[in-house]
């Protein structure tokens, strides 16, 4: 009788219940992740840098990125920290054997999953992309990201990312946001910003500070 209570529940909970199932679920994340690029880890500091000064995440074109249609749009990653970690190790991994270029480095800021889907952010549609664009307005295309399992020699699949995307760009307040940084040194070094610039305001309303070194070990 409990169970089926439960599972009746399922179908329309309260924000309450909402949040509690992500307490019992390892594969889930209540929030989403914006990692930034940059050839170097100082790059990708500087650019988490900006983003907090300007509170403004401006979204990927399809000159810069790998956009569908005309519409920008900012990428983010709806995998818990674990899984963001282990997708960091991934990237490292493929840029030291296969010459990869740089796409993320362990630097990002994250937000709740509910104020990025009242900012328009939905998860995207993973298809082959000419499929997808035949059920798709042209105005939603910015939603496609390719996946192509047919050739065995040619394997396109990223659906590990479990990619949301915010149309336009995103703009936020600092206490709607945590930031990440790769390990201590990091840290430090935001902290030192902060301080020397007179930027107390935004350690002091950020949600938090997350240190991807600590997942890892």
């Amino acid at each position: 009788m409990k169970k089926r209570y439960f599972r009746e529940g399922m179908k329309n909970m309260d924000e309450k219940n909402w949040r509690m199932r992500f307490k019992y679920r390892v594969d889930l994340s209540s929030r989403v992740t914006h990692l930034t690029k940059g050839e170097t880890a100082e790059e990708a500091f500087r650019n988490l840098i900006n983003i907090l000064e300007e509170r403004r995440i401006r979204g990927s074109e399809t000159s810069s990125g790998f956009i569908c249609g005309k519409t920008p749009a900012v990428c983010l990653q709806e995998a818990p920290l674990t899984a963001i970690a282990e997708n960091l190790q991934y990237e490292e991994k493929l840029r030291k054997e296969e010459n990869h270029k740089v796409r993320y480095l362990g630097f990002g800021i994250r937000f709740q999953k509910n104020f990025i889907y009242k900012k328009n952010g939905r998860p995207v549609i993973y298809d082959e992309t000419n499929r997808a664009k035949e059920y798709l307005p042209e105005n939603e295309w910015w939603r496609i990201v390719k996946l192509d399992l047919s050739n065995k020699e040619h394997i396109i699949d990223w659906t590990h990312e479990r990619e949301w995307r915010v149309p336009g760009e995103l703009c936020f307040e600092y206490s709607q946001c945590e930031i990440i940084v790769p390990n201590s040194k990091y840290y430090k070094k935001f902290v030192k910003y902060c301080l020397d610039k007179n930027r107390e305001d935004i350690l002091l309303k950020i949600r938090g500070i997350v240190v991807i070194a600590s997942v890892y070990f």
